[in-house]
């Protein structure tokens, strides 16, 4: 009975009106997805959350944009789909090439980002009809045509013109840019023979090349994999080019001095230091700072292991049919050395496993898929490669090591690349920063007065388990991050930004940092690419991956729009407990003139307060009620926090108004962070 009491509540808090803050607005698609360089394209911008007086924020210098209009609301839109959109007049620099990302900024703050890609080559868009043959779209060679499968049995036809012996490459890029296809791409001449085809190149992006058998005309075909899945949100950049294709990068590792990828990691990837790829595909290179070997191609088995000084990176790749790789080296008695194998999370297509052994043959480890995940929906970082192992030379002697892929029958080329490092320890981390919604596209957005919270991750390795203090740089004037901490062995955090009161509005980057003693590390920002469907604003999404990708540009998007509603001050902010125990905690709360809603108090870094009971909304903590001006809380603490310093944040919820188009994409609510609260855990309560 009371769980339905609490659901009815929340329910009736969540639809109460007028709300005093508004989410911000949401970008599902763009079209076109791209542009000439140089050149100028009216782009529409669709999606939830358009308030007017709209603008754009690009994350690389030298676009400028022009609103046409103002935005517009289809009421009629269909479930998930779009349901406002603007157009601007973008114009991208001249000589940029490349990807970047864009973003809606309205009154009411920041949406998620969406990609937009600049290249050389003649832009047009798709035309219908163009779903067969006789009604193929005719473009020159060294054209971009920008297009959607709009239902699942959309199938779209382009032609053109080729001369005998000329190279031609054909690109699909689907994934890369955003988009929810998986391609399926083929090439055929003018008697219909199939030339050639590609599909999950990389994601759903799909690349294949041909070398025309005589002048004449030639198609592309373009679909979605299977027929099972289209519409708006299946849009895709067909390049057709004579340029020299690529296709992969060898070797695919790199010391140390350039910068690094900007390009959109998964999270799997994520945490490894990459340079960035050629524009259209390519393999990211690894960055080292230790000597770089190369596979000789002659160590194909144990007898024949090439030779090599450890630590080293050893590039290789699976050149010919059932190849498997043997590398020995020299190890001490208690030598401890890390061994790792990059592939997947190098763009390579190799699902790779690793086999240790003695001098005599006797297997030390077979090491495989990696188990670790930070999380198991929204920075989803488990990954194909074999996990990192920790090898304690069991005396002196010569180790040898085995590459290979369990699909290597079948799975091999130049693209079927690799790194094998073997290095000695050194502990440190990486980190990641985005919003704190889970499972639905949202952004950092600040009001005067008020503050954000932003969850982190933290990546720890070879051994490396202290606090982590986070910080931020470039930020303007009016913002401050307060201090606080990643928990000593702790996986994950939340970063509270708060913003004085007045504020000029502002849109940029700023930068998320993590010291921990000599070690500095900048985070790297990711947002949530696609909501989950049938998903509630304030439920916890299912134990399964969620689209997620890291952000282009020089930092963490950030926005200051409008005014804080309410603002939650703690009368204390520092707190010492048991492992396990209780404590309290006293919120004041300073209501603008026209805020009379009630705020629900939630806990925001995980393991802190009550739990959620399977995919049910999340729990609160209290509930101020409109006419109070402090609210009291009872806090747990979990009985397996490590003994340290730990940062506690809470997070008020005020009610948003229902979406008037209620088949709108899900749309995260507004949150209001509290100033962190430093929590020390004293040890953890004796068993009785």
């Amino acid at each position: 009975m009371f769980a339905r009491r609490l659901v009815a509540t929340l329910a009736l808090l969540f639809t109460a009106g007028p709300a005093s803050a508004q989410p911000g607005p949401q970008l599902l698609t763009i079209f076109p997805t791209g542009a000439k360089a140089g050149s100028t394209t009216e782009v529409t911008f669709a999606g939830v959350g358009f308030d007017g007086d709209e603008k754009l924020l690009f994350s690389a210098k030298g676009f400028t944009a022009e609103r046409v209009g103002v935005a517009t609301t289809d009421p009629k839109a269909p479930k998930g789909a779009p349901a406002a959109s603007v157009k601007f007049k973008v114009t991208a620099p001249k000589g940029f090439g490349g990807t970047c990302d864009v973003r809606v900024v309205s009154k009411s703050g920041l949406s998620n980002p969406r990609a937009f890609a600049v290249g050389s080559d003649t832009e047009v868009n798709e035309v219908e009809p163009n779903n067969d043959v006789p009604q193929a779209q005719k473009v020159e060679l060294d054209t971009t045509v920008n297009g959607v499968v709009s239902a699942p049995t959309d199938v779209d036809f382009v032609t053109f013109k080729a001369k005998a012996g000329q190279n031609v490459a054909v690109y699909c890029l689907t994934t890369s840019i955003d988009s929810r296809m998986q391609a399926g791409l083929m090439v055929s001449d003018a008697e219909g023979r199939q030339l050639a085809s590609n599909r999950n190149y990389r994601g759903g992006d799909a690349a294949l090349d041909f070398k025309a058998p005589k002048d004449g005309d030639y198609t592309v075909r373009v679909s979605q994999f299977a027929y099972t899945t289209g519409g708006p949100d299946h849009f895709y950049r067909l390049t057709i080019t004579t340029a020299p294709r690529a296709p992969a990068t060898f070797p695919p590792v790199a010391e140390e001095g350039a910068g690094l990828a900007s390009w959109p990691l998964a999270p799997s990837a994520a945490m490894v230091d990459l340079f960035e790829p050629p524009a259209r595909e390519g393999t990211p290179q690894l960055v080292t700072a230790n000597p770089i070997v190369t596979d000789t191609g002659t160590n194909l088995t144990a007898a024949e292991a090439q030779l090599v000084k450890v630590p080293c990176d050893i590039a290789g790749r699976i050149a010919k049919k059932g190849e498997r790789h043997w590398y020995s080296f020299a190890a001490k008695k208690g030598d401890v050395w890390t061994l790792e194998v990059f592939a997947e999370r190098i763009g390579s297509p190799v699902d790779a496993y690793f086999i240790l052994t003695d001098e005599k043959g006797k297997v030390i480890v077979e090491q495989d898929d990696g188990a670790d995940t930070l999380s198991p929906n929204q920075f989803y970082t488990k990954s194909d490669d074999p996990g990192r192992y920790r090898f304690a030379a069991p005396a002196d002697g010569t180790y040898k090591v085995m590459v290979s892929t369990r699909e290597a029958a079948v799975q091999f080329g130049p693209r079927d690349q690799y790194v094998l490092r073997i290095a000695k320890e050194k502990p440190d981390f990486r980190l990641a920063v985005m919003p704190l919604t889970p499972h639905v596209p949202d952004a950092a957005t600040l009001t005067a007065g008020g503050a954000v919270a932003l969850v982190v991750y933290a990546f720890r390795f070879d051994g490396f388990d202290g606090a982590i203090e986070l910080g931020a740089e470039q930020l303007p004037r009016e913002v401050k991050c307060p201090k606080q901490v990643i928990g000593p062995g702790q996986t994950r955090g939340v970063l509270v930004l708060t913003c004085e009161k007045p504020a000029a509005d502002f849109d940029g980057f700023v930068t998320i940092t993590g010291t921990a003693g000599s070690l500095k590390q900048t985070a790297r920002p990711f947002s949530v690419t696609w909501p989950v469907q049938g998903q509630q604003a304030n439920q916890p999404p299912p134990n399964s991956p969620v689209l997620t990708r890291m952000d282009r540009g020089p930092g963490l998007a950030l926005a200051i729009r409008g005014t804080a509603p309410f603002v939650l001050t703690p009368t204390e902010t520092s707190f010492k407990v048991k492992g396990g125990g209780k404590f309290d905690v006293t919120l004041k709360i300073t209501r603008d003139t026209s805020f009379k809603e009630p705020v629900a108090i939630y806990v925001a870094t995980p393991g802190f307060g009550p739990r959620p009971q399977g995919n049910q909304p999340f729990p609160v903590v209290g509930t101020a009620q409109p006419n109070s001006t402090e609210i009291k809380l009872n806090i747990d603490v979990p009985a397996n926090l490590p003994p340290g310093t730990h940062t506690l944040v809470l997070r008020g919820q005020s009610g948003a108004p229902t979406p008037k188009i209620n088949n709108s994409a899900p749309r995260p609510l507004p949150n209001f962070a509290v100033t962190p609260l430093t929590v020390t855990i004293e040890g953890v309560p004796k068993k009785k």
